[in-house]
């Protein structure tokens, strides 16, 4: 047991001041004290009980309900529902702002329900049930009484909604994971939560249609879309969205009309056995994103946009990035993609500062048709990057086909500050100590930036400072 506390108090290390605060505040009146703690998670405010008698009962008045992952990983089912239960039925306050849960629903539904009803007799603001699988359901009348909730998340827990939706209307985040949600419900919540900043889905199987429609929306902010596999239709329109994740497959029409919009993220995965983006598609997206300063994109964007026979004629497509400072490119799921269809891109990009490239096992296609018509185009390449400061390429093998394209990276980015490069995840790559004087007599040949520096880190020993903005793995 004494080990036990000596952890939990080293847990709460990160909140040291809390243990002082009678003494900082000890000319504070006793009921300001109290209610500063009634804002504390409610670890923190039971850890204040033994901080003396006076703060004793202070977790009776606490506002913070927060029983998250890590309770549930250290507490069987039983313990946690009997811990929760207990904080409900002997808390005093008022209010409970937030209640956060990490459990199994199934076979505590009655608890659930009585805790639901304390928290709306308590007007509630930020409620997440992050349920382990399906099992528990809202009802119609327990959402018409949310009429103080700010921030919805539900994991696993499906939900009744009114046909005359009563409540919500100061919801500004919604988070549905593994929901059954169908289109009619969304469309309503959009249209009666007119306060929303944040709407994220994932994996939301019997969505088939986004549509948002918010010019009334003044706050809407950002809109993420994960694993949603039946989706045929996504169209966005609002004068206040910011930012903007998809994960999927790519949906017959994708369409946003977002003056403001600067951060994007498309990993598009193709359905089905087609392996490639029509590039009608793309074409339509890549124009109503083309203001964005950030953009996190999978490789079949930049396969799609190449060269190619369009309306019976060979050519490019035309499009420009002309705000993009930064590219992060993913090469996973790519089949064509080589170094002449990045240069293409980046040449669209003209205020290019920073490109990320994901390469991991991925080889770039270098074949006849490379060898033959695409290489000595780039060869010939009257092109300088000049904006260009930073280039990190992750899962570098060392490959010819990857020193392809370092050649023309560092001799065509006159300003360039510095070429980090990751060795893969998998470790699969030869190289010896001896060949460390040869790479760098090749790259400080190749480079037209005399202050570059090139370093080399090791997969597991990544110290480099310089780092995307959106991350791949986004959805964890």
């Amino acid at each position: 047991m004494a080990k036990r506390a000596r952890s939990d108090s080293l847990a709460l290390s990160s909140v040291s001041s809390v243990s002082l605060l009678p003494r900082i505040f000890e000319e504070l009146p006793l009921e300001i004290l109290l209610h500063v703690f009634s804002f504390l998670p409610i670890k923190v405010a039971a850890q204040n009980c033994t901080q003396g008698s006076k703060f004793r009962n202070c977790k009776q008045f606490n506002r913070k309900f927060i029983f998250g992952r890590e309770l549930a990983m250290r507490r069987n089912r039983e313990s946690v529902a009997k811990l929760v239960d207990h904080l409900f039925d002997t808390h005093k306050g008022d209010l409970i702002d937030s209640f956060q849960l990490h459990i199994d629903p199934v076979e505590i539904e009655e608890l659930l329900d009585k805790w639901l009803r304390i928290c709306v007799e308590k007007k509630i603001q930020d409620l997440e049930l992050y349920f382990l699988r399906p099992g528990y359901t809202l009802t119609e009348d327990f959402l018409n009484q949310l009429k103080n909730l700010s921030s919805l998340k539900l994991v696993h827990c499906e939900f009744e909604l009114p046909l005359k939706l009563q409540s919500l209307t100061n919801l500004r985040s919604l988070i549905l994971w593994h929901v059954p949600l169908r289109n009619e419900r969304l469309q309503t919540l959009i249209v009666r939560c007119r306060m929303l900043q944040t709407i994220d889905l994932l994996h939301c199987a019997e969505l088939s249609r986004v549509e948002i429609y918010a010019a009334e929306h003044r706050y809407f902010k950002m809109l993420r879309i994960a694993g949603c596999n039946n989706l045929s239709m996504v169209e966005v329109v609002s004068p206040t969205l910011r930012c903007v994740h998809y994960c999927g497959h790519v949906p017959s029409t994708i369409t946003f009309q977002a003056p403001q919009l600067s951060e994007a993220l498309f990993n598009f995965v193709p359905a089905g056995n087609r392996r490639y983006l029509r590039a009608s598609v793309l074409e339509k997206l890549v124009c109503d994103i083309s203001n964005v300063t950030v953009l996190s994109a999978s490789v079949l964007i930049p396969e799609a946009l190449t060269a190619k026979i369009h309306h019976g004629v060979f050519g490019e497509i035309c499009y420009n990035f002309l705000n993009l400072r930064e590219l992060h490119l993913i090469m996973n799921g790519g089949l064509f993609c080589n170094p002449y269809d990045i240069i293409m891109l980046m040449k669209r990009c003209p205020i290019l500062e920073k490109l990320f490239i994901d390469i991991d096992d991925y080889n770039f296609e270098c074949g006849p048709y490379w060898e033959l018509h695409q290489k000595p185009k780039l060869d010939k390449l009257d092109h300088y990057f000049d904006r260009l400061k930073y280039i990190k390429l992750k899962g570098f093998k060392f490959l010819q086909s990857e020193l392809q394209l370092v050649k023309i990276l560092l001799s065509k980015a006159t300003h360039l500050e510095a070429l980090i490069l990751v060795t893969p995840k998998n470790g699969r790559i030869k190289l010896w100590r001896a060949d460390g004087p040869k790479y760098s007599h090749l790259f400080d040949s190749w480079k037209a930036s005399p202050e570059v520096k090139i370093v080399l880190f090791e997969h597991t020993a990544d110290r480099s400072l310089v780092r995307p903005s959106h991350s791949k793995d986004w959805l964890l």
